[in-house]
Formats: structure tokens, sequence, C-alpha cells
């Protein structure tokens, strides 16, 4: 096996008067807003590219699942490309490939082409993520990591919260074609600063791809993610959401039974034999789970119940991710100095706290309210969140960096599925249950009900319509105000959960060991 020798920048070398690390980040984190905010930005422009296009809800939803699949699907590949043809030269590839997808979304001229450009969106951007952490990490002195990942994490937590705020507008006041044309120049920007100033990783000639390891991998990964985007309309119990997880379960344990025995696994899920490696995906699954899940509650709450615009639900939700970008730079800086461990369990404490605050909410709870609400849980997620990811990678050698950003971005993807289809489930379950114990007591031997009803009826005949008609309308306001109620109390116990699974987040990271600040560059990774 032959290895290409490149210059490859120390960790802290300058070059043109600024830290490479710097360079690598301003490089990453362009690419990294682009793709991070592509996942949530296209749901808003769903309604109306059925409208356009005249397709079904199913056709159309094809459009996020074809996205999802291909990023959950190339995410394994990650470290054996980088380590066969060099980060720079694959980095640059797939923000390519991402911003041609885009531009062919943007020209699509039927679902089915809509789809295709969207798998290959997908098929890039699903390396960028794990292409730059990895590449931030490998250039990054150990005392600095926490300063540089704090920035990094802007991206990854402003973006998803802005997207249905620029999505609203461009679809409401421009064109929904411009959902994916607003990649192109970004695009073009990250990819002058990557050949400008990204430098070439070594490689690795006659390595042998794990293609067994990588099918197995697509039939755990794939079959679980659209098992978990069923589970919530068709319930976990259904037929095939069971066959699709039973596929996933076997798929996984023969991919685990090979990856341990394969002398160049596709993944390495040895790395999980270290302890704060094991710790940080513990860690990431709660942090992660919490993020994706009021991303799908809050807007789910806010159109529905409080019948709010996709735009305006964006505006209120927005001071959220400016509060997380200011809390990850901030998280970043004190996690150079006394470590994850305070971090961690200060920030689930604090979002377990406003998460709770939250399940407290009605179709009156006031504007502001829940503005400051959504900062105080914006800063909570920007100090438990980043040092978590930080964390994570640093707990792998150096030498399997790229491995460890493969496989943390995997379970990643995984986490925010399961805990978006988690939190639907709940939601459904409890809607229905608190309407039904509402509807019990809508009975006409009740006062209350008995003075609506002959309000009701005295103001129907009013209008014209006979005994009957307007009985029945009566009790289909009575009905119609019960569903709220039961909506409200279910999306109450939905932020009441995610409180409780915060709080469930601590235990783990109360086992961390505090961490001593390094005294260099020389020093290996930084212990949590």
């Amino acid at each position: 096996m032959a290895t290409l020798a490149v210059s490859q920048p120390r960790p802290g070398e300058r070059l043109g008067g600024v830290a490479y690390h710097w360079q690598v980040l301003a490089v990453v984190a362009v690419a990294m807003f682009m793709v991070v905010l592509d996942t949530t930005i296209v749901n808003i422009a769903l309604p109306r590219i059925i409208t356009i296009f005249g397709s079904s809800v199913d056709q159309a939803q094809l459009v996020l699942t074809g996205y999802m699949l291909a990023l959950a699907v190339v995410m394994p590949a990650t470290a054996y490309l980088a380590q066969r043809f060099g980060t720079r030269r694959v980095f640059l590839f797939t923000v390519s490939m991402f911003t041609l997808g885009s531009m062919l979304c943007g020209a699509a001229w039927s679902v089915p082409s809509l789809v295709g450009a969207r798998v290959l969106q997908g098929l890039g951007g699903g390396m960028v993520q794990p292409l730059g952490m990895a590449m931030i990490f490998r250039v990054t002195p150990p005392e600095r990591r926490g300063s540089i990942m704090g920035v990094f994490a802007l991206p990854v937590m402003v973006a998803p919260i802005l997207g249905p705020t620029l999505g609203g507008y461009l679809v409401e006041y421009v064109d929904w074609r411009w959902v994916f044309y607003l990649n192109a120049p970004v695009g073009a920007l990250a990819l002058l600063l990557g050949s400008t100033l990204l430098r070439e990783t070594p490689t690795q000639r006659g390595m042998p791809f794990d293609w067994p390891g990588f099918v197995l991998a697509a039939l755990a990964t794939a079959p679980a993610l659209l098992a978990l985007e069923d589970a919530p309309s068709k319930g976990f119990g259904d037929a095939s959401v069971l066959a699709r997880f039973g596929l996933a379960g076997l798929s996984l344990a023969a991919f685990v039974w090979w990856e341990l025995r394969t002398p160049r696994p596709l993944l390495n899920l040895r790395l999980f034999a270290i302890p704060a490696f094991a710790m940080g995906a513990a860690l990431n699954f709660v942090t992660s789970t919490a993020l994706f899940g009021a991303i799908f509650l809050l807007p789910l709450f806010l159109q529905n119940l409080r019948g709010i615009g996709a735009m305006e639900t964006g505006l209120l939700l927005f001071p959220q991710a400016l509060a997380s970008g200011v809390s990850a730079v901030v998280g970043g800086r004190l996690y150079d100095r006394m470590g994850a461990r305070p971090l961690i369990v200060s920030g689930l404490l604090i979002l377990a706290t406003s998460t709770w605050l939250l399940s407290g909410l009605d179709l009156n709870t006031p504007d502001a309210t829940i503005r400051w609400l959504l900062v105080l849980r914006g800063s909570s997620m920007g100090l438990a969140m980043m040092p978590a990811m930080t964390l994570w990678l640093a707990a792998a050698p150096v030498r399997d960096t790229q491995a460890a950003s493969a496989l943390s971005n995997v379970l990643r993807q995984v986490y925010g599925a399961f805990g978006t289809a988690v939190f639907a489930t709940v939601l459904q379950n409890r809607i229905a249950f608190h309407y039904a114990v509402t509807a019990m007591f809508v009975t006409p031997d009740r006062p209350s009900v008995a003075r609506m009803l002959g309000l009701g009826q005295q103001f129907a005949l009013a209008h014209g319509l006979d005994l009957a008609q307007a009985r029945a309308l009566t009790v289909a306001q009575l009905m119609g105000q019960a569903r709220v109620a039961a909506a409200v109390r279910g999306f109450d116990d939905c932020f009441l959960l995610a409180a409780v699974a915060c709080l469930f987040g601590i235990i783990p990271a109360l086992f961390l060991r505090a961490a001593a600040r390094p005294a260099g560059p020389g020093h290996g990774p930084v212990e949590a």
C-alpha cells in the first residue's frame, strides 16, 4: 500500500499571517451552513411543490426522503474516500456535487426530476460535515479545539432554525425554486475559498474498499430511517414499519460482526471501547434529540394552533438561533479552560428547565414570553451541544479523527430522525388521549355545555337555521374547541417528555472526568 506524502500544515501553523485552522474553519463554515440550511428550508417549499406539479403528498415526500437516504448511505464511506483521494480533493468534489444538485433542483420540471436532483444533493452534502470536522480537528491545537468548535457549531445550530424563516420568505414573496438556487452563490464561494486556502492531506494508494461493510451499513441505516419516517403516521406496530426495523436490526448485527473482524473496516467501531467516545455518543443522543424534537414541535404548535404563517414563525424562532450561536462561541472558550463536564451538566439543566417551561404554553401565551423561553433554550443548547460534540471527537486518537467524524455524523443523522419520529408519535397519541378524555365531558347534562348549546341554538335560529341544524352546528363548535384543547395538552406533554430526557442526559455527563487544561500544542486529545 503506497502512501503519497504532501505538505500538510502542523496544528497551529500560520499561513499567510493567519492561523491555518482559522482558514479551514472559514471554508468549512460556509459549506456547512449551506448544507445544514437545506435540511429545513425545503420543508417550507413542499406544499407549493405539490401544487405546482400536481403531485400527491406521498410523491412529494420523496423530495425529503431521497435526500435523507442519500446522506445516510454516503456518510460511512467518507473516511475511506478521504484517505484514498485526499481530504481537500474529496471536499471540493462533494461541495461541487451539492451545488450542482441544488441548481438541478431549482430547474426541475417534475417531481421525479426533483427527487433525482435531491439524491445528488444528498450524496454531496452527506460528506461535507464529516470531512469538515475532520479537517478542523486535524489542524487545530488541542488547547484551542473548544474555541474553534464553538465557531464551527454556529452553522450547525443556527441554520436549521433560520431555514423556516428564509424558506417562508422565498416561497411567499419570490419563488420556491430560489430555495435551491440560493445554494449556487454560497457553493461557489465555498469552492473558491476551498481551492485557494485548503491544502491536501496524505493519501494512501491501493487501499481496499470495504464493500460488505458499505452494503450492510446502507441496509442498517436506510430501512431504519424509512421506518422512523413512517412510524408517526402508521404507528410503530405497523407491519411495514416493523419489517423495516427488523431488516435494519439484522443488518446492524451483521455490520458490527463484520466490522470487528475485517482488518480495514469502513467504520472503526472499536472506538466505542474508549469510554469518553462512548459517553460522547450517549450525550449527543440527548442533545440531538432535544434539538431536532424542538425544531419539529415548535413550528407545528405556532402554525397549526396559533395560526401564524411560516415566515412569522421563523421570526419568532430566530432569537433562539442567535442565542445558540452566541452561547456556542462562549461555550467553546470555556471548554478550553474548564473542560466538558461542567458545561454539559449546566447546559442540560438549563435546557431541561426551559423545555419544562415550554410545557405550559397555550394559545394565549404572549409572543414575548415564547421568545424569552427560546432565548434561554438556545443559550443552553450552545453550552450543552458544542462541548458534547467536541468531547466526542477529542476522545478518538488523532489517526482516527476521520473515522470518528464519519461515525459521529452517521449517528447524529439517526439521532435526529429518531427524535423527530418519537416526538411525532407521542404527539399524536397524547392528542388522541386528551381528546377522548375531553369529549367525555362534552355532554348536554353539564351546565356549561347546556348553556353553550342554548346560546348557540339561539344564534343559529336567529340566522334561519332549524333546530336540528342549530344543535349540530353548536356541537361541532364544541368538539372543535375540544380538539384544540387536546392538541395544546398534547404539545405540552411532549415538551415535558423532552425536559425529562434532558435530565436523564445529565447522568452520563456526571461520570465524565474533569478535563485538565492542555499545556501546549504538542499534546494529544483533551480528556474530558
